[in-house]
């Protein structure tokens, strides 16, 4: 069993590390800033003697603090632990299997990403790491990476465990034995990190990425789509917590996670590194709740949603996935429920948007005589619509009803009782000219006392 660091790196590997500035080793990891003291790591002058005098090793290696066993091979070795969890077990108020059972169509549209409507779910890997640094680059490891897995009648988290960075060959190799069957990729903001990451460190080993070209969901930007407007962070402990309903407890916090890695690289005791484990963990048991959860929102929001923020995101997700109808109706739920004011106005503008664009003007001109009818409308925007079809989109074409509504948007502009969304010289320029326009058109005399008429 080698102790922490151990292990022997191919010299060719060393070589290359070298030149793109790389040590390796121990002393190849970046230590990272010491962060505020870490209760779970104990700072210890005589750390050879028992920590608390009756007994108990002062250090702890990671064979005695996590259940596992090293898993050697003609590359080297490194530690893996495996954990087994039934598929009617909730995690977060889902039932683990619920994802088996999740309609891809929906994570596609969601996502917008064709590919993922064949997504074999059964065969589909979720990953997640944990690294030497947040910030990536060729001098940062992921010393941990966990992925889970539907095998049987079970979901498997394995965890690969690089005690020393002379053990990463075998760690990657592990991993891609541990993958092979699966056809598919979750993550979460796995495509900005975890897998361009993964890529440098497989590329280095002279190893092929992992599941390159396989239909991958990232499920952060898929989260942020449809609560991003409620909550002010989508991380993935936000998530848990405001949308799933899982509070962690002692959870070691992402930034501390590096420190206590490098700790343990210094002074081989593994305790600390016990809570890194299970947040690995959590955070991949997360990502299954959370995709059943995501698909659900989508396909059947009345299940899944629950405040008015949220179904006005749905309503544009549903809008930028060419679902027209659902967006409409989505957004007229969000209403119904009570958005904040802001928020309203922007769900009334869009539902005239969604209309216009999808042709279906019945519709259209009904939310703007709706937002112009309402005493707290304030925008501009009702106004210069209306005129606009009835100049250019009404059958037949009825120039005054479109004189009528741009002589109100003035007045109403003149007044201060309306807000333009573009500067308040080039609306009024905008409208002067689109009545001087419709006077001529319709062989009326221009008001001398109106300015700007243009030809």
């Amino acid at each position: 069993m080698p102790e922490p660091g151990a292990g022997r790196i191919d010299p060719d590997l060393a070589a290359r590390l070298a030149r793109l500035g790389v040590s390796v080793g121990v002393e190849g990891i970046r230590a990272p800033e010491p962060p505020a003291r870490d209760p779970e790591v104990r700072v210890d002058p005589h750390p050879d003697r028992a920590a608390d005098g009756v007994g108990s090793p002062a250090r702890l290696p990671i064979e005695e603090a996590v259940p596992g066993r090293e898993q050697r091979r003609e590359d080297g070795a490194c530690y893996v632990s495996t954990a087994y969890r039934a598929l009617d077990e909730l995690h977060a108020g889902e039932r683990l299997g619920a994802a088996l059972e999740a309609c891809t169509e929906s994570l596609a549209a969601l996502a917008g990403d064709a590919a993922l409507s064949g997504i074999d779910l059964a065969n589909t890997a979720f990953l997640d790491t944990e690294t030497t640094g947040l910030m990536g680059g060729t001098g940062t490891y992921a010393f941990l990476i966990g992925v889970g897995r539907f095998v049987g009648p079970s979901f498997q988290v394995r965890q690969f465990f690089m005690r020393g960075p002379g053990e990463e060959r075998a760690q990657l190799a592990e991993v891609a034995d541990w993958i092979a069957p699966c056809s598919g990729l979750v993550t979460f903001n796995g495509r900005s990190y975890d897998m361009p990451l993964l890529a440098t460190r497989c590329t280095l080993h002279r190893r092929p990425a992992f599941l390159a070209g396989a239909p991958h969901l990232d499920l952060l930007p898929a989260a942020r789509r449809l609560w991003r407007l409620r909550l002010e962070s989508c991380a993935l402990t936000a998530l848990e917590r405001d949308v799933l309903g899982l509070a962690r407890q002692d959870d070691v916090p992402g930034w501390l996670i590096p420190y206590r890695y490098f700790r343990y690289q210094q002074d081989g005791d593994a305790r600390p590194l016990v809570g890194i484990f299970e947040h690995n963990a959590l955070d991949i048991l997360s990502m299954v709740s959370l995709l059943s959860r995501v698909a659900r929102a989508y396909r059947a929001p009345d299940e899944a949603l629950a405040h008015a923020e949220d179904w006005f995101s749905l309503a544009r997700a549903y809008e930028r996935a060419g679902e027209p109808a659902r967006a409409l109706a989505a957004c007229r739920r969000a209403l119904d429920q009570g958005l904040p004011a802001e928020s309203a106005a922007r769900a009334w503008e869009t539902m005239g948007l969604i209309a216009r664009r999808s042709g279906d003007w019945s519709t259209a001109t009904g939310i703007w005589r709706e937002l112009v009818a309402a005493e707290a409308n304030r925008r501009l925007y009702p106004y210069e619509e209306l005129a606009k079809f009835w100049e250019h989109r009404a059958e037949p074409r009825d120039p005054d009803r479109a004189l009528t509504w741009s002589r109100r948007a003035l007045e109403r502009l003149e007044a201060g009782d309306l807000r333009p969304r573009r500067g308040l010289r080039s609306a009024r320029a905008q409208l002067q000219h689109r009545i001087g326009r419709l006077e001529r058109r319709l062989g009326i005399a221009p008001d001398p006392g109106r300015s700007g008429d243009g030809a």
